[in-house]
């Protein structure tokens, strides 16, 4: 269960580049989590997403190549494009989710007035 956290990594599968995205629950609509963590990678690096067909998302000049999907058995995942740099996708994504969590907290405080 994640606390404070709004999405985190729950599987990583080094051999097919597949990395399941943990995400709170939301009340609003099953694809949320998804687009929600395609947003947030966006505002990181400041560009848009782009469409690759039925919930799947690229973030235009990302610094690594991954599609942002959505899974009807795994929910949320991150498919790496070359598993050669595995390592090093796992490590920004992980630095990534920790920003666009912390953010996500910041924008919900600043929402509600707390």
């Amino acid at each position: 269960m994640l606390f404070n956290e709004k999405y985190a990594i729950s599987h990583i599968n080094f051999s097919t580049g597949f990395i399941a995205i943990e995400h709170s629950g939301s009340e609003y609509s099953e694809d949320e989590p998804l687009t929600g963590l395609v947003r947030g990678f966006s505002r990181l690096i400041g560009q848009e997403s782009e469409s690759l067909g039925t919930l799947q998302y690229k973030i235009r000049n990302s610094p690594h190549d991954f599609i942002i999907q959505w899974d009807g058995t795994y929910g949320v995942m991150i498919v790496a494009e070359d598993i050669r740099k595995m390592d090093e996708i796992v490590k920004y994504i992980k630095n990534s989710l920790y920003e666009i969590n912390y953010n996500s907290l910041y924008e919900e405080r600043y929402r509600t007035g707390e």
